[in-house]
């Protein structure tokens, strides 16, 4: 799927699952954002980031905060991860 810069998105999965494994430290917890939106503000192809062998990634940020979910957020974009375009589902605003 073609996805473009701002586009408005929602995680449906993380890392291609829909469920954690089994042992996950809480700040690893990235699947507590599935179901959450957010919007594009960068890809891979902008960055100078490799390509990552699972697939194309984009940085997406999200519309909650990272840190009260007590998630790890390490990129130049706060309440941001690179997520990968095949764990995404583009919205529209209207939808909620």
């Amino acid at each position: 799927m073609n996805f473009s810069l701002y586009d408005p998105v929602v995680l449906v999965s993380f890392l291609g699952k829909e469920e954690p494994p089994e042992m996950v430290r809480d700040t690893d917890h990235y699947w507590k954002l599935i179901g959450q939106r957010g919007v594009i503000v960068k890809n891979e192809a902008l960055s100078k980031m490799p390509r990552h062998e699972r697939g194309e990634r984009v940085l997406v940020t999200f519309d909650v905060d990272l840190s009260a979910l007590d998630l790890s957020c390490h990129n130049e974009v706060p309440n941001s991860l690179w997520v990968f375009v095949s764990d995404l589902r583009c919205v529209s605003d209207r939808e909620q």
